[in-house]
């Protein structure tokens, strides 16, 4: 199910053929994550902007309130896909985003998928430090030995999620003298010697200042803090980094 006000919705399921105009700016899609049966939102769902050949886009994670935002780079045909565990995955279908510089309300609806799961052990081959490193290392540019933090690795990240600490708390309480950590009305800011925010990254794509606190620690394997000092060629201005497991595998 797609929702969205009849007064600015100009989506409209897209035809391969449809001409979209060259004068066009990016687009954005923004809406609240909510569930089928009652409408309540659904927190922390994970929101991604696909186009036509099903290759992410963007990356947005619903907050308290279930709003999500992602921003198309360009006009086109994309798809929106939200998943959630204990729901059904949800994907609208091919949408047309033509209209310039157009935010387009759809809110995604999303079907309880409760599971029980017998009594059973599982055995699983967690990603080591050395390949974690050695897929970082790749991505990123440099060798981890060259960074000024140390990564936070999936044993210190699982004892502030037992805490219920947001990811700003998270940082704030390792070892990451001269990082400053403060809020504002954009949300968390991550600053070396006030010199504006260090961008965050969730898997490569960038999240939004008032989404970054939304990321459920739980889900997040490795951060990685790159500093402008650090010599990345990926990020020369510093970045936070989050990575998911399956995602350095």
């Amino acid at each position: 199910m797609i929702r969205g006000s009849a007064t600015y919705l100009t989506l409209v399921f897209a035809l391969l053929g449809a001409a979209i105009p060259a004068s066009a700016v990016a687009q954005t899609f923004q809406g609240r994550v909510l569930q089928a049966e009652d409408d309540l939102p659904i927190p922390t769902a994970l929101v991604r902007l696909l186009d036509e050949a099903g290759e992410q886009l963007a990356i947005s994670i619903a907050d308290s309130s279930g709003f999500y935002r992602v921003q198309a780079p360009e006009p086109g045909v994309y798809r929106l896909e939200a998943a959630r565990i204990g729901f059904e995955n949800f994907e609208t279908p091919l949408l047309s985003a033509t209209v310039a510089d157009r935010t387009y309300p759809i809110d995604l609806v999303m079907r309880t998928d409760p599971y029980n799961l017998p009594g059973f052990m599982v055995e699983t081959n967690r990603v080591s430090d050395a390949e974690a490193d050695r897929q970082v290392r790749l991505m990123i540019g440099i060798s981890i030995a060259s960074l000024r933090f140390r990564p936070i690795g999936f044993e210190q990240i699982q004892s502030h999620v037992e805490r219920a600490h947001s990811l700003g708390d998270l940082i704030r309480g390792e070892n990451t003298a001269g990082l400053l950590v403060f809020y504002d009305s954009q949300g968390p800011c991550f600053s070396l010697r006030a010199r504006g925010c260090l961008p965050v990254y969730l898997n490569g794509f960038r999240l939004e200042r008032d989404f970054v606190d939304a990321t459920p620690l739980d889900m997040i394997y490795r951060i990685v803090l790159v500093t402008p000092t650090d010599g990345s060629s990926t990020y020369p201005s510093g970045a936070v980094l989050l990575y998911t497991e399956a995602w350095l595998k």
